[in-house]
């Protein structure tokens, strides 16, 4: 059975607000679980038999171990592919392979519950996944038998029998590990996966990495401390929401040295992919920028904020392209966060004072164009008027004049920019 989920108004409010506390966080991730449930349902009846044999898999697993079960379904790349794998079935343009990736979950799942199973995972690339284990090296097979056998997983490929390895484990010939990430600091600690192997680790606006070398991990998980240290001390309600809420991250594909990216999928709650941030403060605000769209997006799904025939573009104070009503309130909640992240850094961080005048002014610019739309839904507007009230209170913080000065005479820029390159 599927719950049905609903925001009540103090976890409403707390997130409009721009934070959401640990239970929040908590919130959307159930129902983001079930919502990976009812695309599991739907991709299961494209088998001719309406996959039998993996739903008993399935809810042997549930029952046997619901916490455990939940984990495994309810994970953010579990997510990336019940929509890719959704959306195509729409279409009726389902490939096989990626229908049959739930049979990877499935045996993934049935270990972690300890329900024994055997199923055939599909490969990908010469590689058969295993979500959140690792992957497999199976050469030119289609596909690879795996069991689940008192807890363990058991892959038969043409080179024999391998045991997916424990995490701590000496290196396995034939077997990639995903590798986590860890960090302690001020009594908080993280632990999410550096996912560099997920087939359906795509759809950003530039390719996932290919695996990384030891060497190149080495260095994210040091930036990667050191930027927890930072949110630990400086920002420790925020390190709180992300340990609930941030499962993996994506490493991109570098292909601009001159610049960093990072983005969030809609339909993939808890994860998103960036470059290499340049410092560890970089990172901080990646880290809460991208967070608050993973939030913002889990919440979409269970309220309508914006009216959906509002076609109109706005300037939005980040960028040059003209934005739509729900993109543009996607951005200004994210630069609340990044405002918030940059005049918690400041005194620890020689650039936080100018970036945090800077990020204030964009969402007080961007919140001015959504609060003047005229095309917020009733549950919109309550929204939006709890995040104008965290807006109007980073407002209120005192700066320099010179700092507010630079950053007023910044956005002139960039809207004199924005009109150039749309001719209004």
């Amino acid at each position: 059975m599927i719950d049905v989920h609903r925001l009540d108004s103090a976890t409403f409010h707390r997130l409009a607000a721009g934070y959401g506390g640990e239970d929040g966080v908590r919130t959307l991730r159930e129902a983001q679980f079930s919502k990976h449930l009812l695309l599991i349902n739907f991709i299961l009846e494209q088998f001719p038999d309406g996959g039998a044999a993996l739903r008993d898999l399935l809810e042997r697993s549930r029952t046997a171990a619901p916490e455990r079960f939940r984990a495994v379904i309810g994970a953010p790349l579990a997510g990336g592919w019940t929509a890719i794998a959704a959306r195509a079935a729409t279409r009726e343009a389902l490939a096989g392979a990626d229908r049959d990736h739930v049979a990877a979950i499935a045996i993934v799942a049935a270990a972690a519950a300890g329900v024994d199973g055997c199923v055939e995972v599909p490969v990908h690339d010469g590689r058969a996944m295993l979500p959140g284990h690792g992957a497999v090296e199976a050469g030119g097979a289609s596909a690879v038998t795996v069991t689940a056998a008192d807890g363990r997983l058991l892959v038969t490929t043409d080179e024999g029998v391998l045991e997916v390895p424990a995490e701590s484990a000496a290196p396995v010939p034939g077997w990639l590990p995903v590798r986590p990430l860890s960090a302690a600091a001020a009594g908080l600690s993280i632990r999410l996966d550096l996912d560099d192997l997920d087939p359906y680790r795509h759809g950003y606006h530039v390719p996932p990495a290919n695996r990384l070398s030891a060497a190149e991990f080495d260095e994210w998980q040091a930036l990667f401390g050191e930027a927890w240290a930072l949110l630990a001390v400086r920002l420790p309600e925020r390190a709180v929401e992300l340990a609930a809420g941030l499962g993996a991250l994506i490493p991109l594909l570098q292909t601009d040295a001159r610049s960093a990216r990072s983005a969030t999928l809609r339909h993939s709650f808890g994860v998103f992919g960036l470059t290499l941030p340049p410092s560890s403060h970089d990172f901080v605000v990646t880290l809460v920028h991208e967070f608050q769209h993973s939030k913002l997006s889990a919440m979409l799904d269970l309220s309508r904020l914006t009216d959906p025939a509002d076609d109109r573009r706005f300037f939005a104070p980040w960028r040059t392209d003209p934005r739509p009503l729900a993109g543009l309130l996607q951005g200004v909640y994210a630069f609340v966060g990044v405002a918030d992240a940059w005049r918690a850094m400041q005194g620890a961080v020689g650039v936080a004072t100018a970036r945090f005048a800077e990020a204030r002014l964009q969402a007080d610019r961007g919140l001015t164009a959504i609060e003047e739309s005229g095309a917020l839904t009733p549950e919109g507007e309550s929204f939006v008027a709890g995040v104008r009230r965290s807006a109007d209170r980073l407002l209120a913080e005192p700066l320099p004049a010179g700092a507010d000065r630079a950053a007023r005479a910044s956005l002139a820029g960039t809207y004199a920019a924005w009109r150039e390159h749309n001719r209004v």
